[in-house]
């Protein structure tokens, strides 16, 4: 009888248990950490100032009891009715709609459309993808540094964008899973993940920065390295349909003069964002601004722009100390993007939503994390008290980013 039940305590079915158990405690601290969110959305909603809803042309924001405009409607305000909008009206006869990749409102369309369910798509994406990068971060790091990197994404100040109705989540599932690929030496899963989240962000085509490494560093064959032509394709697949709907396949770049966006040096973005922010931080500290109840004011964002372009500056120094190439190369473009493309009156404009795309940063927190456990609790402290007033301005309808 010994003989039967040891091996089974201490073989695969163990492991598998093990892994499974895992997996489900990741799981749940995703989606504690968003219903935290969900909560001080809430909250805030019914006790906070709300500033007016920002209009989409020809669509009107989603109505609902109670409950609805409480616990899910919050999470459709801005870019949220922008992507609804697309999944009703498409893009047809709507230039600025450009701005704004089809994959995360088309899968909205498949879905029926409202508010309630984009928002469990995005919730069911972001914890997929928090196991993911457990995964990833436990094969490159270690078990307690993959910990630490799911606690470091799920509570950062802007992590609440996984609740809303933007693709963040989805972009992050697609992300980390052809990183994955990729490392794992699937190159084909690799290259078309990249292509199918090329579909959801520009910010994908970074993707080939991985795949391009590993294909060199373990000197691939070169049928191989046919695998990169798959990584623009959902780019250039967005840009078939602006040509047929605008003729104009770089529509969704041109848009971006309507925020103001042009191409500049990164030290001018910096020189502009460190003058923005001495004018606007006496106004973030006036509670009658912070929470106005006129039109939103997107100009106080740059008090905060800053201080997380210096968080991203640290981190990214974190990374590259704590991380392989490939995952601080990938992470650095993604951020100097924002960098080289600043926004009058705003220069670092979405840059805190922005950082979320480049995971990799919580990786390398994740493994400081693992050597300094005592670390957490501040941090936990400090990103859930900044995360609580960043929620509680998105909820009601004021600007973040």
């Amino acid at each position: 009888m010994s003989r039967v039940a040891a091996p089974w305590s201490a073989g695969w079915p163990a492991a598998w248990t093990s892994a499974a158990t895992r997996t489900l405690m990741v799981a749940g601290a995703a989606l504690l950490a968003r219903l935290l969110t969900v909560e001080v959305g809430g909250l805030a909603f019914l006790y906070l100032p709300h500033a007016w809803l920002q209009e989409v042309a020809g669509y009107q924001p989603p109505a609902g009891n109670f409950w609805f405009q409480t616990l899910v409607g919050p999470w459709a305000h801005w870019d949220g009715y922008w992507y609804l909008s697309i999944a009703h009206l498409g893009y047809a006869g709507r230039p600025l709609a450009a701005a704004f990749f089809p994959l995360y409102p088309y899968l909205l369309r498949l879905l029926g459309g409202s508010v309630l369910l984009g928002l469990l798509l995005s919730v069911a994406c972001y914890t997929a993808g928090a196991v993911l990068l457990y995964r990833l971060a436990a094969a490159e790091l270690s078990s307690s540094a993959a910990w630490g990197t799911v606690l470091a994404l799920a509570f950062f100040p802007t992590a609440f964008y996984y609740n809303a109705l933007y693709p963040e989540a989805l972009v992050l599932l697609l992300t980390v899973a052809s990183f994955s690929s990729a490392r794992q030496g699937r190159y084909g899963w690799a290259g078309m993940l990249a292509g199918v989240a090329g579909f959801a962000s520009v910010d994908a085509l970074f993707l080939g920065i991985p795949l391009l490494y590993y294909l060199w560093s373990r000197r691939e064959p070169w049928p191989r390295w046919l695998t990169l032509a798959l990584v623009p394709s959902g780019v250039l697949a967005f840009m078939g349909l602006l040509q047929w709907r605008f003729h104009n396949a770089l529509q969704f770049q041109s848009v971006q003069g309507y925020w103001g966006r042009a191409l500049h040096a990164p030290w001018y973005t910096v020189i502009q964002a460190v003058v923005q922010f001495r004018h606007y931080l006496p106004l973030v500290l006036s509670f009658r601004h912070l929470y106005n109840t006129h039109q939103p004011i997107d100009t106080l964002s740059n008090v905060w722009n800053l201080v997380f372009l210096v968080a991203a500056i640290l981190l990214i120094v974190l990374a590259i100390r704590r991380l392989p190439p490939p995952y601080w190369l990938y992470a650095l473009g993604i951020l100097l993007l924002p960098v080289f493309d600043p926004s009058a009156g705003v220069p670092l404009m979405s840059f805190p939503r922005l950082m979320l795309a480049a995971w990799p940063l919580f990786m390398g927190l994740g493994d400081w994390f693992s050597r300094r456990p005592r670390a957490v609790y501040p941090y936990l402290w400090l990103a859930g008290a900044a995360g609580a007033v960043l929620i509680s301005l998105f909820a009601t309808a004021h600007w973040v980013a």
